[in-house]
């Protein structure tokens, strides 16, 4: 886009920021819901850097390996230091690239017309669907972390940039702001509705990399400030 001024880079800057108070508002200042609010930043913007790297993603397989790992890692890590036993936001995406990429590979089959294989990914497709829409009905392991919206979301914006690359920014916003709009009506947190102010920094995105190599920021940061917080509040709780 000839107007954007933030890069890949920034917006994960952006989103690392807005996740800190976030979960500074939630943990330690849980009745301050400003910070809550401010906070929904974080989320929607990851989910669309999320879809971009699945797009660019060379070596898909290692990708979601990559991420799955850190997935698998840092719940280990969250129970242990928190006690936390609902899905960590990684494991959403994790399973959010898994769509991406069956996606992409029922699009390869279609095209190299092999039919039986195309069947078997779609059925695989719509049984991973319907056992994520049964967890999140049915438990509370994605409860912290936007249900099933949060889930589908990155995949829903993986489409608009694979199939409307030259004007997916504004497809995105309005998948975005669908998004929240249902995260508002169907998850108990009034405060959903905001995060279409991700919107603000979405369109200014453009399209680029970046200077330098921040492509594990929020791997690390995720679980890193988490403990820090966590820490802080028992000391204070102390």
């Amino acid at each position: 886009m000839k107007f954007g001024i933030f890069s890949n880079n920034t917006l994960k800057i952006v989103a690392c920021i807005s996740m800190l108070i976030d979960h500074i508002g939630a943990i330690l200042f849980p009745n301050v819901y400003i910070l809550r609010i401010i906070g929904r930043v974080a989320f929607p913007v990851f989910a669309f850097l999320l879809a971009e790297g699945c797009f660019y993603t060379r070596n898909k397989f290692r990708h979601l390996f990559v991420i799955s790992f850190f997935a698998i890692v840092m719940q280990v890590v969250l129970f242990i230091a928190t006690k936390m036993i609902d899905f960590n936001i990684f494991i959403h995406f994790s399973i959010g690239v898994f769509l991406c990429y069956i996606i992409n590979d029922i699009e390869k089959l279609i095209k190299r017309r092999k039919i039986l294989l195309c069947i078997f990914l779609t059925l695989l497709f719509i049984a991973v669907i319907v056992l994520l829409i049964c967890i999140d009905k049915y438990t509370t392991y994605f409860f912290s972390n936007y249900g099933i919206y949060g889930i589908l979301l990155p995949v829903v914006l993986y489409l608009i940039k694979k199939y409307l690359n030259k004007i997916h920014i504004y497809f995105s916003i309005i998948a975005i702001c669908i998004c929240c709009v249902l995260m508002h009506y169907f998850t108990p947190y009034f405060y959903q509705l905001f995060g279409m102010i991700s919107c603000c920094f979405i369109i200014l995105y453009n399209g680029k990399k970046g200077k330098y190599n921040l492509k594990y920021l929020f791997y690390f940061f995720y679980p890193l400030h988490m403990v820090i917080l966590y820490g802080i509040s028992l000391l204070i709780g102390g």
